[in-house]
């Protein structure tokens, strides 16, 4: 079987087992090979990598639409509500099905006693259990309480009151299927649709923590998902922040921009943290056409190249793809045999009657993702085998041809001329270690600059990103009101809102701000330093790579070809990945937000039993009591606010240095030692060894060159 035309798993298989054949053969003088076939297994194992495109965008851009046109069915929820927090992930596989990650109870009661604090709602600091009926009926009372202060900026629901209510009215249809600890139900078969429910509805989404959909005969082959994101200017910041991590372990971006509004702020922002997270290079864009709002060609081309120009500086040549999704999706149902309702076939009718349907470019997009997803991926994964296969093949060729070259003497004892083969080999290994302790020893200067530059980024005394959090706190506005009585209990449930709500606003800061701005910074530091030690360990390697060459020429004076070391380049791409979300990593001296509400509410009840406003509490017509009685409970929530950034700050500064950049700059000088340890030990033949071994076989040895011509033969394709 020739290997260029054969697959990739038959590829890797007729290597291993190539190789497995030499060290049965050569026993341990086959010892040098062993890294080579972890490799090749751990190789084999990257079948099983999936690709991931995030299909990203704005609220009602039309994501899950495009999502449901390449499905070719009207799967996803359309139009869900803000209170949603999935991304939606479809793959392929063989039969229909969807898996609900359902969150346990411990989860769901943190995050309805989170709410309630934001809201003031239940008694001071008290951790709430939804499966309580005290409690759901106290949440419900003290929603319908609340009235018009329910209500957020712009009329919509408060996002904590829409938690809560979503739980209370989500209840009882999951009571029983929730459990103590997170558990995974599924959906197949005639059941399938009942994931729906549960992504489309905010009172069952409030239950869930992701949702994967697994769906046979897919446009595209391959292993891969397909998330679909909720919009990034949700009014909820964890939804922005569940969007961030999700694409921080993607591949591919579809950025979704609706035609019917242009590029917005909220485009504009997405895109600049797409990025400062290293993400443009990966992005193509989907300008999806309204025909309802461009009814000719010429419009939409128009449009198109206000896009273009507009996203000029964020990268040049950006893929975009201009068409209707839900066009292509009403298409796509009526090819797979499914009834318009009446609306949708007239809307469609209309549609094909537009001059608008001439700038339609589907196919290509479709043509696009299906080579970064399918042809694309195979295409990666068989240069890395390519590549792999070739320098296994290679060395594996090099110790078979000393052990013929030795089989062919009848393992004679070495000649004087051997000696020199013997010391240039020492002088290799010698050449090694010193690579590798100077590797060792130079990462350590190079790691503690990084970390210095890391605190002028992060450290909470003077790092320039932990100032401008630290100037934010101190500016926030706090949502400053009237209070209708002189009872503590009421005046202290205004003030805890108070507290969550600038606690809410800084959250948001950090997710819509910070993050994206810190990955940045920390993907910088991270290529200046790993360039670094490049560059430092570069003149040792060099004469690591002069050893080499000096053993192959005293290896080719007996008679034993090798080939050149191949001089690997260390992988920069390692410390790029894995970064944590400044949001996502923090740290409070708090356990939880019930400690938290109950250390605001010790220090502002000690400040004001033992300030002035001790004294004048009680007397009812004092002007303007109330209201500094407020300013001076949002005065506490800021010296709070300004405790916990300092906490958070500081543990993410740490956090960075020592589990992600340090780390990554340990796991960069070892990758790149033990790809040269690899390759220079599987050159740099131990004739003694190899003599041993030949000797031991004795009278096999006329059987023992056959065999060896015969594993050759074998490789020759695969090292050529």
């Amino acid at each position: 079987m020739d290997p260029a035309s054969s697959s990739v798993p038959a590829r890797l298989q007729m290597l291993l087992s190539t190789l497995i054949a030499a060290r049965d053969l050569l026993g341990e003088a086959a010892s040098p090979l062993e890294p080579w076939e972890e490799r090749l297994r751990r190789l084999g194992g990257q079948e099983g990598e999936r690709l991931r495109a995030a299909v990203a965008g704005t609220v009602k851009s039309g994501k899950s639409t495009l999502v449901n046109a390449l499905i070719g069915r009207d799967f996803l929820k359309r139009g869900a509500g803000i209170v949603t927090s999935l991304v939606t992930r479809v793959r392929p596989g063989p039969t229909l099905k969807a898996t609900l990650a359902l969150k346990g109870w411990a989860d769901v009661n943190r995050e309805v006693t989170d709410a309630a604090l934001f809201l003031g709602v239940g008694e001071q600091g008290r951790n709430l259990d939804l499966r309580q009926r005290r409690d759901r009926e106290g949440i419900d009372r003290a929603l319908r309480e609340l009235g018009d202060e329910a209500l957020g900026e712009g009329g919509f629901f408060d996002k904590n009151a829409a938690l809560l209510r979503a739980y209370l009215d989500g209840f009882a249809k999951v009571e029983s299927l929730v459990q103590d600890e997170a558990r995974t139900i599924e959906f197949s078969d005639g059941d399938f649709e009942r994931h729906r429910e549960f992504a489309g509805h905010d009172a069952l989404a409030a239950f869930v923590d992701t949702l994967i959909l697994e769906i046979p005969a897919l446009p595209f082959a391959g292993r891969y998902e397909l998330g679909d994101c909720q919009g990034y200017d949700s009014p909820n910041p964890r939804h922005m922040e569940k969007v961030q991590d999700y694409l921080m372990g993607c591949h591919l971006v579809v950025y979704v921009l609706s035609s019917r509004v242009g590029l917005r702020e909220a485009d504009l922002r997405f895109l600049r943290d797409i990025k400062s997270m290293g993400l443009i290079e990966s992005t193509c864009l989907v300008l999806n056409a309204d025909l309802g709002e461009h009814s000719t060609a010429e419009d939409l081309i128009a449009l198109r190249g206000r896009v273009v120009t507009e996203l000029a500086a964020f990268r040049a040549e950006l893929p975009i793809y201009t068409f209707s999704g839900l066009r292509a999706l009403y298409l796509a149902l009526q090819q797979a045999g499914e009834e318009l309702s009446k609306k949708d076939e007239l809307m469609l009718a209309v549609w094909e009657e537009s001059a608008a349907v001439s700038v339609d470019e589907y196919q290509g997009f479709q043509e696009f993702l299906g080579s970064q997803l399918g042809e694309g991926r195979e295409r990666r994964l068989a240069a890395a085998v390519e590549t792999t296969t070739r320098q296994v093949a290679v060395s594996l060729r090099s110790l078979l041809r000393g052990a013929m070259t030795l089989a062919g003497r009848q393992a004679q004892s070495l000649t004087a001329g051997e000696k020199e083969f013997r010391d240039a080999r020492e002088q290799a290994q010698k050449s090694l270690r010193s690579f590798e302790a100077a590797l060792n020893g130079l990462k350590e200067p190079i790691k503690k600059d990084l970390f210095r530059r890391v605190d002028d980024v992060f450290h909470p005394t003077h790092g320039k990103i932990a100032e401008e959090v630290q100037d934010y706190v101190r500016k926030i506005e706090p949502p400053l009101k009237g209070v209708a009585t002189t009872d503590l209990k009421q005046v202290f449930r205004q003030l805890a809102r108070i507290y969550q709500e600038m606690r809410a606003v800084l959250h948001r800061y950090k997710v819509e701000v910070v993050n994206a701005r810190a990955v940045a910074e920390i993907r910088s530091l991270w290529g200046e330093a790993s360039e670094a030690l490049a560059d430092a360990a570069s003149p040792t390697a060099s004469l690591l790579v002069k050893a080499v060459e000096t053993y192959r020429v005293e290896a080719a004076a007996l008679g034993i070809e090798l080939p050149p070391l191949e001089v690997p380049e260390p992988d920069l791409s390692i410390g790029k990945r894995g970064i944590p979300l400044f949001s996502a990593v923090t740290y409070s001296a708090f356990g939880s937000n019930a400690d938290r509400v109950l250390s605001f509410a010790q220090q502002w009840t000690r400040n004001v039993t033992m300030g002035w406003a001790s004294r004048l509490f009680g007397k009812k017509e004092k002007t303007g009591f109330h209201q500094s009685l407020l300013a001076d409970g949002a005065e506490a929530a800021r010296k709070l606010l300004a405790e916990e950034a300092y906490g958070n700050l500081l543990h993410y500064n740490e956090i960075v240095k020592y589990h992600v950049v340090g780390a990554s700059l340990d796991e960069l000088a070892q990758a790149w030692s033990r790809t040269y340890r690899e390759r220079v030990e599987a050159l740099i033949v131990d004739l003694d060894t190899l003599a041993r071994r030949i000797h031991r076989a004795g009278s096999a040895q006329e059987d023992l060159i056959p065999r060896l011509e015969g594993i050759l033969r074998e490789l020759e394709p695969l090292a050529a």
